[in-house]
């Protein structure tokens, strides 16, 4: 009963949390104003230039990529290193499979998607700009900004999710654990 009872209230705080705000777009194409991330070798996709910083809005991150690309269970990593201009190359441990490398410039930041497997060896460097990442500021939003200096840049994978196997194994090694102290109890 206490159990029951704990999962109900568990229940009611998860359902009390409030939903967490979609990301909002600037107006801007992230594959427009003269770009070069959309010609890079393993480009798939962009989905937009969002207002505000991509780290703070990690959870809306990943709905977002779930939402575009299907890929759940992200794993960030900065890939900044020292790059802070419009201008650069983002230097990272290879990426054989889908990817999103996210820009963050001035108030907004973009979206990108790659596919790894598309380049021999896999994708470890990238030739960036960042005027894809755009945003409107100014009465009535009539100044449009773009080519900002870069925030930072960070790519987004999906974490692997473990082999059946591994769970069976992770189980038998409870069970053993269990029984083990179960036995000693009695003794």
């Amino acid at each position: 009963m206490k159990l029951l009872s704990l999962s109900v209230l568990a229940s009611a705080l998860v359902a009390a949390l409030p939903a967490h705000a979609a990301l909002t777009a600037t107006g801007v194409a992230c594959d427009g104003h003269g770009t070069s991330m959309t010609s890079l070798a393993g480009y798939v996709d962009c989905s937009g230039s969002w207002r505000g910083n991509n780290v703070n809005q990690a959870d809306d991150v990943a709905a977002q990529v779930m939402s575009d690309w299907g890929a759940g269970s992200l794993t960030m990593v900065d890939v900044t290193g020292g790059n802070h201009g419009s201008t650069g190359t983002l230097n990272f441990a290879a990426q054989t499979g889908m990817f999103v490398l996210a820009l963050k410039a001035g108030t907004a930041f973009s979206l990108y998607e790659f596919d790894g497997s598309q380049v021999a060896g896999g994708i470890s460097s990238i030739s960036y700009d960042t005027l894809g990442v755009g945003f409107f500021s100014g009465r009535d939003n009539k100044n449009i900004h773009f080519g900002q200096r870069l925030s930072h840049a960070d790519i987004y994978y999906a974490t692997p999710v473990p082999e059946p196997e591994t769970y069976a194994l992770m189980l038998a090694g409870l069970g053993v654990v269990g029984f083990l102290s179960r036995r000693r109890k009695a003794a």
